[in-house]
């Protein structure tokens, strides 16, 4: 992803749009017992777009809003989404661009990483919250929508950085494979 001012006051809106109707939205929706976590997939998206630099920063700006705007452990949220955008980021660059299905998958083990590594997050900081199934059932409906919800989210995340991809500019020329070499 090339990063120019405009794509960087893009993506600082995308993120305080996301965060407000996370907060706003879809924390209040209830599906089988949980919330969309949107948030989380929009930073999904630009790892997986972007890279391992891009998901980062992205995910701890989100993530530290979040904090400010739900008034939680600060910086909880921010690791979380951190992490999360990294290892997104990290998909991105070692494995190149992903596929359809792998985008679902990634959806759902991304949002179940984020969910595991906030209740930790928060059984080290001694938050007082009742341990239970409901949170193990919570955490696994969660990444059920966020496999379901990811292609969607990633195809909105990708209009708005659309101009700053390198591997979908328009009247960019993929170089041609190399041809074998024939012998004899």
């Amino acid at each position: 992803m090339i990063l120019t001012s405009g794509i960087i006051a893009r993506l600082a809106v995308l993120g305080a749009l996301v965060a407000v109707a996370q907060v706003v939205c879809f924390s209040k929706m209830d599906v089988f017992g949980t919330s969309p976590d949107v948030a989380l997939l929009v930073v999904i998206s630009v790892g997986l777009l972007g890279g391992s630099l891009s998901g980062a920063v992205t995910g701890f700006s989100i993530g530290l809003l979040l904090d400010c705007l739900l008034l939680e452990t600060m910086g909880a949220f921010a690791l979380t989404m951190l992490s999360v955008g990294y290892v997104a980021g990290r998909y991105r660059e070692t494995l190149g661009r992903p596929t359809r299905a792998a985008v679902v998958l990634l959806g759902g083990s991304l949002t179940l990483l984020g969910a595991v590594v906030i209740a930790a997050i928060q059984i080290g900081t001694g938050i007082d919250a009742n341990v239970s199934f409901l949170v193990v059932r919570d955490a696994v409906v969660k990444s059920l929508i966020g496999a379901l919800l990811a292609i969607p989210v990633l195809w909105t995340v990708r209009l708005v950085v659309r101009s700053a991809l390198v591997d979908e500019r328009r009247g960019a020329r993929r170089t041609p494979a190399p041809r074998p070499v024939e012998s004899g």
